[in-house]
């Protein structure tokens, strides 16, 4: 028997006991199961165009119920299925849901023990090895304190060196100048001898000139002596100045030798200042070595130390770093896991109400199968074709005024609820075709 294309048709029965609507698509499913109050605009909205009642064959009306039935029970069956199917699923995605919550409540983390074992190890090793190296640069440094010292005692040698060689250069320009100085004093030393021999042989000449003219003159000497003794006067004289020169020698020595006295005082006094002056300014040069070379250990120490610490910073960040991506990874993961779940939640919920409007539908199909068994009489005489538009009724059909707004209320009765049910995704693509049929259900 051939339908119309129309997304939804609509056929009524005398006295509103028994009707038939067929639904082809998956767009008139969903207009068949809208609620009560989308019911009549949404079936003005599907009229198929007028055409004239076709004429009513009551001869075939038994035969196209029972097909109808058959089509009824195959939805019926599909319908169940989908309704097992889809509780099925609903349980495998509430079992996901509960093992996610129960991972929540009782999370594995990881035996980080395990993984800090050979960690630990590394930084062991790392440890022993940093702190040879710290005794290498311990070594190091003491090595190079103790060049600088020999480098130090070098600069000193060569310093004193290179005095000594100012001093005997400065004794070779005195050599020199005592040697220029000789020379010249021998050459005025020879002209002395030379004028020497001059007033000698001068000398000679005039003596012979004298001893010339004493031979040719005559001197007389008279001396009066009037009770004169020239010894004694020439001795008491020779005693006096005896006496003078001994007193003014005697003097002269005490003079000499307490000025050397005092010389000798202030030199041991200066000697003895200049050691102490040397010991104190050695042992100051000493301490400032010492406080140099223990300066130069703790800058040393210093740096290692520093180095060290820098070292183990970068050791730490670059461990901390993996730990950091990772947290904010897992971070990441449970802002996905959240939002899955959610999203799970809500699809859960329109399942859950996809679920309930179709067991509804059930229920009221159920309804209807037992309001048409139970008036099979009434039902019988109806065809496919015997349906009316909404606007179109058959002049011998009368509704009794307590019937109207129980078609109005329950679906089936001589008009079509329609109501949104949301289908599979992979069902989409097939054609269903409901029929249904309603009798006088007994509220």
């Amino acid at each position: 028997m051939s339908r119309p294309t129309s997304s939804a048709s609509v056929y009524g029965g005398a006295g509103g006991r028994g009707a038939k609507a067929s639904v082809s698509t998956p767009e008139g499913l969903r207009n068949l199961l809208l609620p009560e109050r989308d019911s009549a605009p949404a079936s003005r909205q599907s009229e198929p165009p007028s055409r004239s009642p076709a004429p009513r064959n009551s001869s075939a009306a038994p035969g196209d119920d029972k097909q109808t039935l058959r089509d009824l029970n195959d939805r019926l069956s599909n319908y169940m299925d989908t309704v097992r199917q889809l509780q099925e699923d609903n349980q495998e995605v509430q079992k996901k849901i509960d093992d996610i919550l129960a991972k929540r409540k009782t999370p594995k983390g990881r035996d980080w023990d395990k993984i800090h074992e050979p960690l630990d190890e590394l930084e062991k090793k790392i440890n022993d090895l940093a702190l040879d190296n710290a005794k290498l640069l311990l070594e190091i440094d003491s090595c190079r304190l103790s060049n600088d010292d020999f480098d130090n005692r070098q600069d000193d040698e060569i310093k004193a060196r290179k005095e000594l060689e100012k001093d005997l250069e400065k004794l070779n320009n005195v050599i020199d100048d005592i040697r220029t100085n000789k020379a010249q004093v021998q050459v005025e030393l020879d002209l002395v001898k030379q004028d020497i021999e001059l007033l000698k042989m001068e000398h000679q000449d005039r003596v012979m000139d004298l001893l010339e003219q004493i031979k040719d003159s005559e001197v007389k000497v008279e001396i009066k002596s009037s009770n004169s003794n020239l010894a004694d006067v020439i001795k008491n004289i020779r005693v006096q100045y005896e006496m003078a020169a001994e007193r003014n020698l005697k003097e002269m020595n005490d003079w000499y030798t307490s000025k050397f006295e005092d010389i000798k005082v202030e030199v041991a006094q200066t000697n003895q200042a200049c050691e102490t002056g040397k010991s104190q300014l050695k042992e100051l040069q000493k301490e400032r070595k010492t406080v140099e070379i223990q300066i130069q250990t703790s800058q040393t120490t210093i740096l290692s130390l520093e180095g060290a610490v820098r070292g183990t910073k970068d050791e730490y960040k670059r461990r901390l770093d993996p730990l950091y991506r990772h947290i904010i990874k897992l971070e990441a993961e449970l802002m996905d896991l959240r939002g899955q779940v959610e999203q799970q939640g809500e699809k859960n919920d329109r399942l859950l109400n996809v679920t309930m409007k179709l067991e509804k539908e059930i229920n009221d199909y159920k309804e209807l199968l037992y309001g048409c068994t139970a008036d099979p009489e009434s039902s019988s005489g109806f065809a496919l074709e015997d349906g009316l538009q909404p606007g179109q009724q058959q002049p011998n059909l009368q509704k009794s005024p307590k019937e109207e707004p129980k078609a109005e209320r329950k679906p089936g009765s001589a008009g079509v609820n329609k109501s949104t049910a949301r289908k599979d995704p992979g069902e989409s693509s097939k054609t269903e075709e409901v029929v249904v049929c309603s009798g006088n259900p007994k509220e």
